[in-house]
């Protein structure tokens, strides 16, 4: 009988991984952050949506929350700065919180390497004809 229950919560936690995995999830909620950001240092990112893209070439998914000290970005792979290069993506290091300054609308991000916070500041969009 032992053997039975423990074969049957096995198949359950199974069907419910490949349950999680298989399920489309939903677009990311939105709040209020989208825009592209700037900064001499490295460049831009835009962010849509849980979609954060590196001067317009790689993408890092992100979620964006609040703590003690304000709203912030969390990307799902850590994004770091490299002056004059561009963007470092470790999928190795701890992920770093981007750091608001209100939402909705931000108009400013802040990007911590190690002591030295990088400012971006959002764009005004571009104007279609």
């Amino acid at each position: 009988m032992r053997r039975g229950v423990t074969s049957g919560v096995i198949a359950v936690g199974v069907a419910v991984f490949v349950a999680l995995l298989v399920i489309p999830r939903g677009p990311a909620a939105v709040a209020g952050e989208n825009g592209t950001f700037a900064n001499d240092c490295c460049g831009t990112f835009a962010l849509s949506n849980g979609k954060m893209v590196l001067n317009g070439q790689r993408t890092v998914r992100y979620t964006v929350a609040t703590d003690g000290e304000g709203p912030y970005i969390l990307p799902l792979t850590d994004v770091g700065t490299m002056p004059d290069h561009g963007f470092a993506v470790d999928g190795s290091r701890s992920v770093r919180k981007l750091r608001l300054d209100r939402l909705p609308n931000p108009t400013r991000i802040t990007l911590y390497e190690g002591l030295i916070p990088y400012i971006f500041k959002r764009q005004a969009p571009r104007l279609r004809n």
